[in-house]
């Protein structure tokens, strides 16, 4: 009952700050994996380092990258306290171009942040000045370290 509210304003607030251009378009699924599927840049920072140990750009190592998420099967939960941070993947798309600006302007933006934990399949998802804490599926905590 508690996770309602929470995937909720995911969903809403991940629509809003990722779908970009993509408003004029038309759309059969305004769902939160259509909306990270603008994502055009994902880096994989190590656990123990600001080094990118992966850089995913490709638009369909992208989408399988969404499709494994299974972003429907996440909990709101808080993250245990003796969890120890993994990867951390930082997610880029260009800003929406506004009236006046060129479309030549191609710099990326972070727009959300996602940590795995190492030992716990648990995931931070931030946005902006927010995050929110899930449990994964043990599927995705497997997908996630193995990134490394």
């Amino acid at each position: 009952m508690k996770k309602n509210p929470f995937m909720f304003l995911l969903t809403v607030s991940l629509a809003i700050l990722l779908m970009g251009c993509g408003l004029g378009k038309e759309k059969d699924d305004s769902s939160i994996v259509d909306s990270l599927g603008e994502i055009q840049k994902i880096e994989v920072i190590a656990a123990d380092s600001s080094d990118v140990i992966i850089t995913i750009s490709d638009d369909d190592d992208i989408g399988n990258f969404v499709d494994a998420l299974k972003i429907e099967d996440w909990d709101s939960a808080d993250i245990p306290s003796e969890a120890t941070k993994g990867e951390r993947f930082k997610m880029y798309q260009v800003d929406t171009i506004k009236q006046g600006e060129s479309a030549n302007n191609k710099d990326l933006n972070r727009v959300a942040t996602m940590t795995s934990y190492k030992d716990v399949p648990y995931i931070e998802f931030s946005l902006k000045n927010f995050s929110l804490d899930f449990k994964v599926p043990e599927e995705v905590y497997e997908y996630l370290n193995s990134m490394q």
